[in-house]
């Protein structure tokens, strides 16, 4: 199992935050997301993955974990978060790069994830859009399960200040399942649709 321990300063985003909280419901509650979101990439039997918008590389270490021999690259906006990335994992590749505009060749991957990252997009419908141009086989995504993750937020005392109260400050989009479903089915044909609370996890390929 990768450490939550930090090899550099603490970064303060929310992606680094939700995973080294010490709450022990919230560890749950990621661990389990976690073995979702590693079990769908498996079944897919990828040799080569892109790990859009990695934050810090959490899911690429899970990912190292299961499956050591898998070719990983990982892109995020933020240059620190890339350089933890790179300092977790030595055996994935890292850059910073924009996902409206990925710099990477059509259906150069066989399988993109993209977690927690479509939510705090004002277009998302062009990074979805992106995704699937570089992927040969599948994507892999996952959004916050509304209203149950804002609820599950309000719950704990947590952004009651925020609109919708219990959201993330950052979140632009607010799915529930069956508008997460619509929305990725404007572009590609949904193979696996479900979850892990308080998320949504869905598995979709490229039209042909």
């Amino acid at each position: 199992m990768i450490s939550t321990e930090s090899p550099t300063e603490t970064l303060d985003t929310s992606n680094f935050r939700k995973h080294t909280h010490a709450n022990p419901v919230q560890k749950k509650l990621i661990d389990r997301f976690h073995h979702v979101v590693v079990g769908k990439i498996a079944e897919l039997a990828p040799e080569s993955f892109l790990d859009a918008g990695c934050g810090e590389g959490f899911v690429s270490g899970y990912l190292l974990d299961r499956m050591p021999g898998l070719e990983i690259l990982g892109f995020d906006w933020n240059p620190d978060s890339v350089r933890m990335a790179v300092e977790r994992n030595p055996a994935g590749s890292y850059m910073v790069a924009d996902i409206t505009q990925l710099p990477f060749d059509d259906k150069q991957f066989d399988v993109a994830g993209c977690f927690e990252v479509l939510e705090h997009l004002y277009d998302p419908e062009k990074a979805l859009g992106e995704l699937l141009r570089v992927s040969r086989q599948a994507i892999v995504l996952s959004v916050p399960h509304e209203p149950w993750f804002c609820m599950a937020n309000v719950a704990r005392g947590k952004n009651l200040d925020i609109t919708p109260k219990g959201s993330d400050p950052d979140h632009r989009q607010f799915w529930n399942r069956s508008a997460f479903q619509a929305f990725v089915s404007a572009q590609a044909e949904i193979r696996w649709l479900g979850g892990s609370f308080p998320w949504t996890i869905c598995v979709a390929a490229p039209r042909r």
